[in-house]
């Protein structure tokens, strides 16, 4: 099994005291579930303006290294470029199938869930799911992850954003378009996580779910 975590490494994710012991349940979580595992192999990367590689494919993993990878997260990015994060694992997963080919690998992306160019993130994820790589977005809902009082859990969660674009019509002109920021979000597999500390039972239903597809294949 190969299981990768990205990590969201932008400003957003700063705005709780509780990114880092979010990294940390994260990776506990999920390399529980690989020594459970005849085998298994875990790759931890970050995302924002650029993709880092915190931990290959085809080295152990322990709290040593693990410390190791977290102490490389500063949280400090500007943007968040999810195309780049996409583009960057399919590769580090095509460099390591030699001996997974078959199988289906898992790619974790733990993010605010804001993300640019839908309609090619669209494409790069049945692109993963034709190389046997399945992607789960949890998104960090911003009532979850801003301990700002003025923060209205209804008003600003991501459930209720609204994504504006600009269409051409039949007749050549073009008029803006409103649509519920979910509905156009490309990612098949995602969930909305409201309550930060909700984070290790999404992990672990997640988990399940993605081995039993791997055993029935």
């Amino acid at each position: 099994y190969q299981v990768m975590v990205a990590l969201d490494n932008s400003k957003s994710m700063a705005q709780t005291p509780h990114s880092v012991e979010l990294a940390y349940e994260t990776l506990a979580l999920v390399t529980t579930a690989l020594t459970q595992l005849e085998v298994g192999q875990l790759a931890l990367v970050s995302f924002g303006e650029h993709v880092s590689l915190l931990h290959p494919f085809d080295a152990p993993f322990d709290a040593e290294a693990g410390a190791r990878a977290l102490a490389r997260l500063a949280f400090a990015d500007d943007r968040t470029d999810v195309v780049q994060l996409l583009d960057a694992s399919l590769r580090l997963f095509e460099a390591a199938s030699a001996s997974a080919a078959d199988l289906w690998r898992l790619q974790l992306v733990i993010s605010d869930g804001v993300c640019q160019d839908h309609a090619r993130l669209l494409r790069q994820v049945r692109a993963a799911m034709e190389q046997r790589v399945m992607i789960v977005f949890i998104v960090l809902d911003r009532s979850a992850i801003s301990p700002d009082a003025a923060v209205d859990p209804e008003k600003d969660s991501i459930m209720n954003t609204q994504h504006v674009a600009f269409v051409r019509t039949p007749s050549g002109s073009t008029e803006m378009k409103v649509t519920r920021y979910l509905d156009t979000f490309p990612f098949q597999y995602y969930v909305v996580l409201r309550d930060i500390h909700g984070l290790p039972s999404v992990l672990a239903e997640t988990l399940r779910q993605y081995f039993s597809l791997v055993g029935s294949e």
